[in-house]
């Protein structure tokens, strides 16, 4: 090489080198997005050195402070003493845009990074990394929101929401907040809420990340990278475990506290183990007495904020409380403790009735004590009456409710089978030798479309009359179902008695096809009564495999 061309080079790459120092830091890979998929109704908080928080509103129902939304955590399949199902009420810390009617508390769009947590811990190296932040402990994550709200109020205080004269402040999940959202709360229907998957489709990659090729290749992900929940939430089930506020308990809220609970999957958990209501217990301390206790941290553990406020905040806030809680208790808002969240309502007015029964024999025996209790013994004979009275006829009410909802049930599990049939029929139909666009094909195509839309309508019926027969006594649905087969055994007797052939036999038929499905419709009752979740997918496949009347 000649010195004029060796001379060429050297200033060539001086340009180069004075060109790369004047690229601002995002270029140069310094500043990494810290929202990578920007959408509407994104709440996005400025931190130090252009860091960014952004946040996804999570709305609730509720008239009142005191109100929410309700539903049903856990999952019975697997281990159900991990996910038990329990009734539970999520509220917002936060007032809607509609006001009232609406409440809604902010979730993280992402797990936090390990850029953002560096920062806000005044790391004399930050990382520029768009990798959620692990390998940290419970209580390291608990100074990062310390840190946070610190910055957060001194340097940021009017982009923070409010309730009454109080700004928010970021903490880790509640387990309800945690788990609404990753069901996607309100912005699915009912039958999609209580899934164990809140996406369209059967292919988990798209959305999250768990192990092996198809997904992590078992490694850790940048945040954003993947399509997010119908709430707009990013890897909400996968990529890392996420910590919650509150420690585990086996019932959620109720009985012996151990460790921190964790969320979710990460990117080493297997595709079949991820659900929404998968959750985890993590001791505060590993180690032994020989080698020594320390906090414990994992390379699979990480976190998700929360935004929320205090509830007490003012007299106004204290008088909405005091206002709103009669009406709330009278309405038994907080009267059924955990273990009776999903009980049939009859089970529930029964342990109330013990209750009142057991304190009336307590006061009871005080009168008796007293010589001039005569009157009052007498009252309390009357109340005590009046109770066991109602118990009889809440029994008849029952009974009399879960006939006519198995009925219900009954025809509408042959609606779905019918309407199966002949949604498969039609789709053969327009696979066959018909030309498209002609009159024959718009009208196969407009019956597909009712068909579909019955089977549609129809599932959503059949959720709700299966959320009313739970709610009642299970031997007595029991018996209502086994009354309804003997219906319909003395149904066919007299149909074998007609005269006309054509008639007679078009009614052995049907019936015959009834009680074939109320076979299934019963084993569809239990199902739900033992899990207290829909499976629309069951459903329609097994009325599907008997549509022929099998």
């Amino acid at each position: 090489m000649s010195r004029t061309t060796k001379l060429c080079a050297s200033v060539m790459a001086l340009f180069l080198l004075c060109f790369c120092l004047q690229l601002p830091a995002t270029a140069q890979g310094a500043s990494p997005p810290y929202n990578p998929a920007p959408a509407s109704g994104d709440l996005v908080l400025t931190g130090p050195n252009g860091l960014e928080f952004v946040f996804r509103p999570v709305y609730v129902n509720g008239e009142t402070v005191l109100d929410g939304t309700t539903f049903t955590m856990g999952n019975p399949q697997g281990d159900e003493f991990r996910a038990p199902p329990t009734r539970v009420v999520v509220g917002g810390a936060f007032a809607g845009e509609k006001g009232k009617g609406e409440w809604v508390y902010y979730i993280g769009k992402y797990e936090v990074t390990e850029a953002q947590y560096d920062l806000i811990m005044g790391s004399a190296s930050p990382r520029s990394s768009s990798l959620p932040i692990m390998d940290i402990t419970y209580y390291e994550a608990m100074d990062f929101c310390r840190r946070l709200n610190d910055w957060l109020y001194a340097n940021a205080l009017p982009q923070l929401p409010s309730s009454g004269p109080f700004p928010a402040f970021a903490r880790l999940p509640l387990e309800s907040e945690w788990e609404f959202a990753a069901r996607g709360g309100l912005a699915v229907t009912p039958l999609e809420f209580e899934a164990s998957m809140p996406y369209p489709d059967e292919d988990l990659a798209p959305y999250e990340w768990f192990s092996g090729p198809s997904s992590s290749h078992n490694k850790i992900q940048e945040i954003g990278k993947l399509q997010p929940n119908q709430l707009g939430i990013h890897d909400m089930l996968g990529n890392v475990q996420e910590m919650i506020q509150t420690s585990y308990q086996v019932e959620y809220y109720q009985g012996r506290s151990g460790g921190f609970t964790t969320r979710g999957g990460h990117y080493l958990t297997a595709e079949d183990s991820m659900n929404v209501s998968l959750r985890s217990e993590e001791p505060y301390y590993l180690g032994s007495q020989a080698k020594g206790m320390r906090p414990n941290k994992k390379v699979t553990l990480g976190i998700r904020l929360v935004l929320s406020a205090p509830l007490l905040t003012d007299r106004d806030a204290i008088a909405a409380f005091s206002s709103a809680w009669a009406n709330h208790r009278k309405g038994g808002g907080a009267a059924s403790p955990a273990a009776l969240s999903v009980a049939p309502v009859s089970d529930q007015e029964s342990v109330s009735a013990r209750d009142a029964l057991t304190r009336l024999e307590a006061l009871r025996a005080e009168l008796q004590k007293s010589k001039s209790g005569g009157t009052a013994l007498q009252e309390l004979a009357y109340i005590e009456s009046a109770l066991r009275d109602m118990s009889k006829v809440r029994a008849k009410a029952d009974a009399d409710s879960a006939k006519v909802w198995v009925k219900i049930a009954s025809e509408r599990g042959l609606f779905l089978s019918n309407n199966l049939e002949r949604l498969v029929l039609t789709q053969e139909e327009l696979r066959g030798d018909i030309t498209e666009g002609s009159s024959m094909h718009k009208r196969l195509a407009e019956r597909l479309e009712q068909y579909s839309y019955n089977v549609e309508s129809g599932l959503e019926d059949y959720r709700q009359i299966m959320t009313e027969l739970v709610k009642l006594p299970e031997s007595v649905v029991e018996k209502a179902f086994s009354d309804h087969v003997g219906f319909l055994q003395q149904k066919l007797t007299q149909a074998g008695t007609i005269n006309d052939p054509t008639v007679k036999g078009n009614q052995i038929r049907d019936l015959t096809r009834q009680m074939g499905k109320l076979e299934i419709t019963t084993g569809h009752w239990a199902k739900f009564n033992r899990e207290k979740r829909s499976d629309a997918t069951g459903w329609r496949k097994d009325y599907s495999g008997s549509a022929s009347g099998k």
